[in-house]
C-alpha cells in the first residue's frame, strides 16, 4: 500500500501523543504503585497516605513535596511527587535572572532564586490551584554575584559574594522582596544556612552567627572550622556542617550560640559538595572516584552517628543534595548529566539506607536543588477523545475504576478559517495549566487549522472554540512545558500545488492559552516528508518530529526566549535519526534520556512490528539509536509509558497488545524483556493508547474501518500491580462506541 492510500484510508488518524510523558500535551506521568497508609520511605506523599480519586467534577487539594532546581540555562525547574503514584512529575520551568545558583522558599508559598551572574533575586508564587509557579514582577537587584539565600521569619537574605555582602529583604503578604539594607561581615562567607530565628554564615574557615528574623542581621559569634563546604540545620535549630574531612553537629542555644557536638569521618575518596537532613539523620553527597557517592549518617540532638550502610554510586558530579519534607526521599542534582536522582531512604535491619528510585533530566548544568512542602489541587481526571470523522472532542469524565461517564461533546470546525469538506481534528494537546486544549485541524490539499477551548475549570468540559490558520494539512501538535510555545507540524499531504511536498512546523506564542503566529512567515523545514506527530522532552529545550515518509526523527533545539527552532545537530541533516518505516507515535520516557517511536510501516510484509529506541544527547537533543523491541502484531502505533519507566505499552492495528517490561530502568545496563505480555482485548484498528491521571486504567482507541466511519470505540483495561504482572491481570472495565473515526485520546487530571 502506497504512501498516500495509507494514510487517506486511515483519515489520516493520528495515535497517542504521549500525555503521560511531558511531551507537549498534558504532562502527567502514570503508572500503577501501590501504597500504603502508614508512612514509609516508599510513600508517595509527606503524610504517607494516597489520597482518593476526586469525584467526577470535584477538586480535592493533598501535601506534595515540590523540587526545584536553577540551572545554567537561566531557568528554575520545578518537580512534584505525585500523591497518586509515588512518581516524580516534571512540571516544566520559568525563567530566572543570568546564572542562577541558589534557590529558597518562604512559607511554602513563594520561592526566590539568586542570580549570580547579573547580582538580582527572581521570585514567584506557588499556585495550589494551578500547581504552577507564577512571577512575581521584576529581579530585584541584590549585589554582585548573589550567591546564596536564606529565609528567616518574613526576611529574605542573599549572600553577594561580588563584594562580601549580605543584603536584607522583607518579605511582603504577597511574596515581593522589599530591600532592608545591606551589611558587610567580618569573614568572607560562602553560603547562608537558615537557622531557629537566627543566620549563619559559613566561610572557609568558620562559622558567623547573626540574629535574624526581623530586619538587618547581627553578628552575635563565630566559631572556628577549617575546610567548611556546606551547612544544614534541622527543625530543632541543630545545625550539621560538612568539611572537606567530616561531618560535624552542633547545637544551638537560645539567640543560635553555637555548641559542637561531635564529629564523623567522610567515607573513603569523597570529595564533599552538600549535605540535606533528611528524617532521622543527614545524607552528605560528593564526588568519589565511581562518580556521585551519597551516604546517610543517623543523626539526634547534633550528634551525629557513623554512616548507616554502604554509600550508594552514580554516574555524573553532584552540585547539591536536599530532602522531600516527609523525610523519604533525597535529591542530588548531577551537573554533568544534568539530571536529578532520587534516593527513597528505607529502613532495614543494619539501619536506614539509600535507594535510587528515580532518574529525571533537567535542563543543563543544575546548580542547586531544594525540596519544600505545598498543598496541591487534584483535579477530576477526563479523557479527551479525538473524533476525526465528526470533527468533535469529545470530553469523558473518568470514574470509579476507570470507567467513562457521559461526554460532552465540542465541535473543531466551528470556527474554521478555511472551508474544506473533509476536514476534522487529527491530534489534540492539553496546556500545563490545564484550561486549554489545542487541536490540529487536518485539511487535505490546503491549510488546516489549530483550535483553542478554553476551559472554565481545569481538565472540565471544552468551552466555545477558536480558530486560526495553519499550514498545510496539520498533524502533530505539542505544548512547551512553560506553557508559552505551541508547535504544529504541517504534513503537507497533497498541498495546494498538487504535490506533497516536505512538510514544516509552524511555532505560535501563547498568551494566557491563546496562541498567535510565533513571527510573519515563520516556519520551519522537515528534513523528511510526512511529519506526523511531534513529541517535546520535559525540559522543553528540544522537539521531536516522526518523519512518516522519511522513515527518520528530527530532533530541534527549541530557543528558549523566542521559541525558534534550529536543528539540534546544526544542519538538518545531521539532526535526523533513522527509524523503521512508517514512524508515527513519539514517546519520551519519564527519565527524559530516551524517546521510543512505533515504526507503523514495519511488519507490512513481515512477521513483526518494530518500536525504535533512541538516547537523547542533554547537551544537543540529538539521537542515537539504542535499536528497538519487536512486537508482536503488525504496524504499531500507540505507545504510552507508566512514570517508573518499567512499562511499555504499544497497540498495533492489526489489533495486538503488547506489553514490555523491565526491572531496573534507573539501572545504566537495563534493557527490555524482548518478550512482552500480550492482552487480549476487543478490538481490531488500534491507534492510540493513554493512561488515566492515576495510572490505573489503559485505554484503547479503535479507530473506524472503511467504509465505515462511524465505528470507532475505546476499551478500558484495568492495571495490575507490576508485582503480580500477568496477561490475565489486564482486565476489561468498559467498552464504548464513539459513532466516530477515533484517533487520539489526552489524558487529563491530577495537577492541572
Amino acid at each position: 500500500m502506497s504512501t498516500k492510500l495509507r494514510i487517506a484510508v486511515s483519515l489520516l488518524a493520528a495515535a497517542l501523543l504521549a500525555a503521560c510523558q511531558g511531551s507537549g500535551s498534558s504532562g502527567h506521568n502514570t503508572s500503577t504503585t501501590p501504597t500504603s497508609a502508614s508512612p514509609t520511605a516508599n510513600s508517595p506523599n509527606p503524610s504517607g497516605t494516597s489520597p482518593t480519586t476526586p469525584a467526577s467534577g470535584q477538586t480535592m487539594t493533598t501535601q506534595s513535596s515540590l523540587v526545584l532546581v536553577p540551572s545554567g540555562t537561566h531557568s528554575l525547574g520545578f518537580y512534584l511527587r505525585d500523591p497518586w503514584t509515588g512518581a516524580l512529575i516534571d512540571r516544566g520551568y520559568v525563567p530566572t535572572g543570568q546564572g542562577p545558583d541558589a534557590v529558597a522558599v518562604s512559607a511554602g508559598r513563594f520561592v526566590y532564586v539568586a542570580n549570580g551572574k547579573n547580582g538580582t533575586v527572581s521570585a514567584y508564587a506557588w499556585d495550589s490551584q494551578s500547581d504552577m509557579l507564577s512571577s512575581l514582577g521584576p529581579d530585584i537587584t541584590s549585589g554582585p554575584g548573589t550567591a546564596s539565600l536564606a529565609v528567616v521569619g518574613t526576611n529574605l537574605y542573599a549572600l553577594n559574594a561580588g563584594n562580601d555582602t549580605v543584603s536584607a529583604f522583607a518579605i511582603g503578604t504577597n511574596g515581593t522582596l522589599t530591600l532592608i539594607g545591606t551589611i558587610t561581615p567580618s569573614a568572607t562567607l560562602t553560603s547562608l544556612v537558615a537557622g531557629q530565628g537566627a543566620l549563619y554564615g559559613l566561610a572557609a574557615n568558620g562559622i558567623t552567627t547573626f540574629s535574624a528574623g526581623s530586619g538587618l542581621p547581627a553578628a552575635t559569634g563565630t566559631t572556628a572550622l577549617t575546610g567548611v563546604v556546606a551547612g544544614a540545620a534541622d527543625g530543632a535549630g541543630n545545625l550539621y556542617v560538612l568539611t572537606s574531612g567530616g561531618v560535624y553537629g552542633f547545637t544551638a542555644a537560645s539567640g543560635g550560640t553555637l555548641s559542637l557536638q561531635n564529629t564523623q569521618a567522610l567515607p573513603s575518596g569523597l570529595t564533599p559538595i552538600s549535605v540535606t537532613v533528611v528524617g532521622n539523620g543527614l545524607a552528605v553527597t560528593g564526588d568519589a572516584s565511581g562518580g556521585i557517592e551519597t551516604a546517610y549518617y543517623p543523626a539526634s540532638g547534633g550528634t551525629i552517628s557513623g554512616p548507616s550502610g554502604t554509600p550508594i554510586l552514580g554516574r555524573g558530579t553532584a552540585t547539591a543534595i536536599t530532602a522531600s519534607p516527609g523525610g523519604h526521599y533525597v535529591f542530588v542534582s548531577n551537573g554533568s548529566r544534568a539530571d536529578l536522582l532520587a534516593y527513597a531512604l528505607s529502613s532495614s535491619g543494619s539501619g536506614s539506607t539509600l535507594t535510587l528510585s528515580a532518574v529525571l533530566r533537567t535542563r543543563l548544568t543544575p546548580a542547586a536543588t531544594l525540596s519544600a512542602p505545598v498543598t496541591v489541587t487534584m483535579q477530576p481526571q477526563t479523557l479527551y477523545v479525538v473524533n476525526q470523522s465528526t470533527t468533535t472532542i469529545a470530553a469523558y469524565p473518568i470514574q470509579s475504576g476507570g470507567t467513562l461517564g457521559t461526554p460532552a461533546t465540542a465541535y473543531t470546525c466551528n470556527a474554521c478559517t478555511t472551508n474544506i469538506a473533509d476536514q476534522g481534528p487529527s491530534a489534540a494537546a492539553i496546556a500545563a495549566d490545564g484550561l486549554h486544549l489545542y487541536a490540529s485541524d487536518w485539511a487535505e490539499a490546503g491549510p488546516g487549522d489549530v483550535t483553542t477551548f478554553a476551559m472554565t475549570t481545569a481538565n472540565g468540559p471544552l468551552g466555545a472554540p477558536s480558530s486560526i490558520a495553519a499550514g498545510e494539512s496539520p498533524m502533530g501538535i505539542a505544548v512547551d512545558p512553560s506553557d508559552r510555545y505551541l508547535y504544529v507540524a504541517n504534513s503537507h499531504y497533497d498541498d495546494t500545488t498538487g504535490q506533497s511536498t516536505g512538510g514544516t512546523i509552524d511555532a505560535y506564542s501563547l498568551n494566557q492559552g491563546m496562541p498567535s503566529p510565533l513571527s510573519t512567515g515563520y516556519s520551519t523545514q522537515v528534513y523528511g516528508n510526512y511529519p506526523m506527530l511531534l513529541a517535546i522532552d520535559p525540559t522543553g529545550r528540544f522537539l521531536y518530529s516522526a518523519e512518516f515518509a522519511g522513515s527518520l526523527v528530527d530532533a530541534f533545539a527549541i530557543d528558549p526566549d523566542t521559541g525558534l527552532l534550529t536543528p539540534a545537530g546544526g544542519t538538518l541533516a545531521s539532526s535526523a535519526a533513522p527509524t523503521g518505516t512508517g514512524p508515527w507515535t513519539i514517546v519520551i520516557g519519564p527519565s527524559g534520556r530516551h524517546l521510543y517511536v512505533s515504526d507503523n510501516g514495519n511488519g507490512g510484509s513481515q512477521t513483526s512490528g518494530v518500536v525504535s529506541i533512541f538516547t537523547i544527547n542533554a547537551q544537543n537533543g540529538t539521537l542515537t539509536s539504542d535499536n528497538g523491541v519487536d512486537t508482536t502484531g503488525l504496524q504499531p502505533l500507540g505507545l504510552v509509558m507508566g512514570p517508573r519507566g518499567r512499562r511499555l505499552y504499544v497497540a498495533m492495528q492489526s489489533g495486538a497488545l503488547d506489553v514490555f517490561v523491565r526491572q531496573d530502568p534507573q539501572s545504566a545496563t537495563s534493557t527490555w524483556g524482548y518478550t512482552p505480555t500480550v492482552i487480549s482485548g476487543n478490538f481490531t484498528n488500534a491507534y492510540g493508547l493513554t493512561l488515566s491521571a492515576d495510572g490505573k486504567t489503559l485505554y484503547v482507541l479503535d479507530d473506524c474501518t472503511a467504509p465505515n466511519y462511524n465505528n470507532g470505540s475505546i476499551q478500558a483495561i484495568s492495571i495490575p500491580a507490576f508485582s503480580a504482572m500477568t496477561a490475565a491481570g489486564y482486565t476489561t472495565v468498559g467498552q464504548y462506541s464513539t459513532q466516530a473515526c477515533t484517533v487520539q485520546a489526552v489524558a487529563a487530571g491530577g495537577f492541572d
